[in-house]
C-alpha cells in the first residue's frame, strides 16, 4: 500500500511491510482494504494534503473532519468500514472521531508498538507522544480491538476484568481553565459534558467533583515543548529526509504558488523557528504539578470527564483562525494518559457532540 505521509515527495512510495499493529490485526482475521487521508506529516488538525486533497465531514461536507486521522474517521462514520487504526500525537484519533460522531481511543503512551506506523527508530517509540489507537462506530468494538493491538506489548494490562462502574469516582473539567488563545467552549458542547456528568452521578449515587487545575491552561505550551523533543525534525521530514527546508524561503514560495507544502506545515516551520521556545525546567515543573494533582484527586479508581473540543465541526480552513483549540486533547498526550472520545449525540445543527473520558 502507499506510504506517503501526505507528502508529494512520497506520492509514489510503497510501504515495504505492514506496520506491527496491522500484522496483529491480520492475525486476528481483519482484512485491511484501504489507506485513508491525513494532513501533511500528520501535523495539523484538519485533514488536507497535496497528495490526496481535502477530506469532508459526512455530517456536512462543507465542514472539517479534524485530524490527523480524519480520512479514517470520515470513512468509518460514513459506514465505509466497521473500524480502523489511527495515530494520536495531539488528539489525532480523538478529534476526528469527535467531529465525525464516533468512538476513538488513545492508549497510554508506549503501550502499543509503533513500528511501521511512523519512521521512528525502535529506541524512540516507547516514550513518544504518538500512540496508535482504534476508531469505530460502536463502543463494544474498542475492547476486542485493543486486545489485538496489545499483543506483544511490553506493558502488562488486564483487559478482561469487569469493572463495576458504580464503584468508580468521577471528576470533570469543563474547559481549558484559562488559556485565552483557545476558543470559549460552545454551550451545546458544555451541555453535552454536563449531561454525561449528571448521568454518572445518578449511576454512582455520588455527584462528580469539578476540577479546575491551576496549570491546565498551560497544556499547549507543554505539548509544544515535548513535540520538539521527538527525534524527527519537521524541516528534515518535509524533504523526505533529503536535506532541510528553509522556513522563510518556503513562505515566499507558498505565496507565489510554487511551494509543494501545505500552509499548516509552513506555519509550523515559522512557529518552530521564529517564536521563543519553552524553558525545559518550567515544563518539567508544570508536568509534575499536573500529574501530581490528578493522581491525588483520581487515586486508583477515578475517572476524568473532559470536552473533546471546545467547538463542533467548523468550516474548512477555519482552523487557521483557531490554531490552539486542539489543546483540549493535546494536554492528554503531554501527560501520557489514556483517553476515549465518546459521541454524545447531535446539536441543533445536526453536528456531533462528545466528551473524552
Amino acid at each position: 500500500m502507499r506510504h506517503t505521509f501526505g507528502l508529494t515527495l512520497r506520492a509514489h512510495e510503497t510501504a515495504p511491510d505492514d506496520a506491527e499493529v496491522i500484522k496483529s490485526m491480520r492475525r486476528a482475521g481483519a482484512i485491511p482494504f484501504v489507506l485513508t487521508n491525513i494532513p501533511e506529516l500528520n501535523m495539523w488538525y484538519e485533514t488536507r494534503c497535496n497528495v490526496y486533497g481535502q477530506t469532508n465531514n459526512p455530517y456536512d461536507t462543507n465542514r472539517t473532519v479534524g485530524g490527523s486521522s480524519g480520512g479514517e474517521s470520515s470513512l468509518i462514520s460514513a459506514c465505509g468500514s466497521p473500524l480502523g487504526i489511527g495515530t494520536d500525537v495531539g488528539g489525532s484519533v480523538r478529534m476526528p472521531a469527535y467531529f465525525c460522531g464516533i468512538f476513538g481511543h488513545k492508549p497510554t503512551s508506549g503501550m502499543i508498538n509503533l513500528q511501521g506506523l511512523t519512521r521512528k527508530a525502535a529506541e524512540h517509540t516507547e516514550m513518544s507522544l504518538t500512540c496508535p489507537g482504534p476508531i469505530c462506530k460502536h463502543a463494544e468494538d474498542l475492547l476486542p480491538t485493543m486486545k489485538v493491538l496489545m499483543q506483544g506489548s511490553k506493558v502488562e494490562l488486564d483487559l478482561t476484568t469487569k469493572v463495576d462502574v458504580a464503584k468508580l469516582r468521577f471528576f470533570y473539567i469543563e474547559d481549558d481553565c484559562g488559556d485565552l488563545r483557545v476558543s470559549p467552549i460552545q454551550s451545546d458542547q458544555l451541555n453535552a459534558l454536563r449531561k454525561a456528568v449528571k448521568y454518572v452521578g445518578e449511576l454512582t449515587g455520588v455527584p462528580p467533583k469539578k476540577l479546575v487545575p491551576s496549570k491546565w491552561k498551560y497544556g499547549y505550551k507543554v505539548w509544544r515543548y515535548l513535540i520538539t523533543q521527538e527525534p524527527e525534525r519537521l524541516a528534515w521530514e518535509l524533504t523526505n529526509r533529503n536535506g532541510t527546508v528553509c522556513w522563510w524561503w518556503e513562505t515566499l514560495r507558498f505565496f507565489t504558488g510554487t511551494s509543494p507544502y501545505t500552509l499548516p506545515s509552513i506555519l509550523r516551520l515559522i512557529d518552530l523557528n521564529v517564536f521563543p521556545k519553552e524553558n525545559p525546567e518550567w515544563v518539567k515543573e508544570v508536568l509534575e504539578s499536573l500529574l501530581g494533582d490528578l493522581k491525588r484527586e483520581l487515586g486508583d479508581n477515578g475517572v476524568l470527564l473532559h470536552p473533546t473540543h471546545p467547538t463542533t465541526a467548523f468550516y474548512h480552513n477555519a482552523a487557521h483562525l483557531r490554531p490552539w483549540n486542539f489543546t483540549y486533547t493535546s494536554i492528554i498526550n503531554a501527560l501520557k494518559l489514556p483517553a476515549t472520545q465518546i459521541p454524545m449525540g447531535l446539536n441543533s445543527k445536526g453536528l456531533p457532540l462528545g466528551v473524552q473520558v
